[in-house]
């Protein structure tokens, strides 16, 4: 297991180290500064290697446009990231997600959960792909 704490987000292996878990601060606020440091931070955790994340964004208050612009382009948020999963059981971070989702259509594949364990068994799928 590897484990790194950054000023807005904690981010960890487990059993597979292809699967990348991303856990935000409390009633973070993402704006375009924010997202920018989310991702070197993913960066610098993944060695820039392709990896998969499942991040959870119970704790998320907000993500401005320019933020989910920059993190929904393959030159920012989706660089080297291979399947993204997002869990959450907070109602406002579910509506951001699955606006998300539906507004910006990712180009690699992701999926929004309740369940840890749901969110797992589908990244683990995307790798037999």
């Amino acid at each position: 297991m590897k484990k790194q704490e950054y000023r807005y987000t904690t981010l960890w292996t487990e059993a597979d180290d292809e699967i990348v878990f991303a856990s935000y601060a409390p009633n973070l606020e993402i704006d375009i500064d924010v997202a920018r440091e989310l991702v070197q931070n993913r960066m610098s955790f993944c060695e820039n290697k392709p990896h998969y994340i499942l991040i959870d964004f119970t704790n998320t208050k907000s993500v401005t446009k320019e933020a989910r612009d920059y993190m929904n382009s393959p030159e920012g948020g989706l660089k080297r990231i291979l399947g993204g999963a997002f869990l959450s059981n907070s109602i406002v971070s579910n509506m951001l997600i699955n606006l998300y989702l539906k507004i910006n259509k990712p180009s690699v594949p992701a999926k929004f959960f309740t369940k840890k364990e749901e969110a797992l068994i589908w990244l683990i799928s995307l790798k037999k792909l």
